[in-house]
């Protein structure tokens, strides 16, 4: 099924009774060809927080960045967040982090793996995120196969761990933890609990929360073109989301 496209100004209406789940890169805002050279839009912060009080509080960042990330981007604005695809996650804004536990031997063989892999092709960047390690192709889209690929074997023989593709990057993470489980147990909490939930991203690795969304008869909101995904609703790009977010704010 194709998302239903949405008029920015026009959807700015559904939120009342609504608990909000925000991908951040590629949705809040543009990507870049590094993580750390993307850039906040002034004004983003501000309606952010105005948006949050409208809905009670009920507004989370669910991102692949570290939560420790997400506050660099957002100094100001303290937001329940999950962090690492759902393997951080902080129930209230002044909340402490919780972290999955690790099995550290394997995430340091992992990254050390893909750091060598990456230091002798130019344009791949290993990152280390604390509970998982990706590998980015952003600057070298004509290696991205042999980049898939080498992540599949080095997983062959590491049970428990998976990898994750998104948009020109791949990450390496420990079993049974996504963003739909990170949205599922905001939602069995107060601010969000008996809301209805929005889950809102641009990639691959958002279909889980999507799918979360969908089960509570909530909204899953597409920003971007990507095929196939089971979202309902769509936004053109983070600027359309960005316009959204600043008219549901008001």
């Amino acid at each position: 099924m194709t998302p239903q496209t949405v008029d920015s100004t026009a959807f700015a209406d559904v939120i009342s009774g609504m608990a909000l789940f925000f991908d951040v890169d590629g949705c809040l805002i543009d990507l870049a060809e590094r993580p750390e050279d993307v850039v906040v839009p002034a004004g983003l912060i501000g309606d952010l927080e105005r948006l949050s009080a409208r809905v009670g509080g009920a507004l989370a960042l669910v991102s692949g960045r570290a939560i420790a990330d997400l506050d660099r981007l957002f100094p100001s604005l303290a937001l329940p967040a999950a962090g690492q695809h759902g393997l951080e996650w902080r129930a209230t804004p002044a909340g402490s982090v919780e972290r999955v536990p690790v099995d550290r031997a394997v995430l340091g063989r992992l990254v050390a793996a893909l750091t060598e892999f990456a230091a002798g092709k130019p344009g791949l960047r290993a990152e280390p995120k604390g509970a998982a390690v990706a590998i980015h192709y952003r600057q070298a889209p004509a290696l991205g196969s042999e980049v898939i690929a080498f992540a599949e074997t080095l997983l062959a023989g590491t049970p428990g761990w998976h990898a994750l593709a998104g948009k020109m990057v791949v990450e390496l993470k420990p079993d049974g933890v996504d963003k739909g489980a990170a949205v599922e147990r905001f939602l069995a909490l107060p601010p969000f609990a008996g809301r209805r939930p929005l889950a809102a991203g641009d990639d691959v690795t958002d279909e889980d929360a999507f799918a979360a969304a969908l089960r509570h008869d909530g909204i899953a909101l597409q920003v971007g073109d990507r095929e196939p995904t089971v979202a309902n609703r769509r936004l053109p790009d983070p600027a359309a989301m960005r316009a959204w977010i600043a008219h549901a704010s008001r």
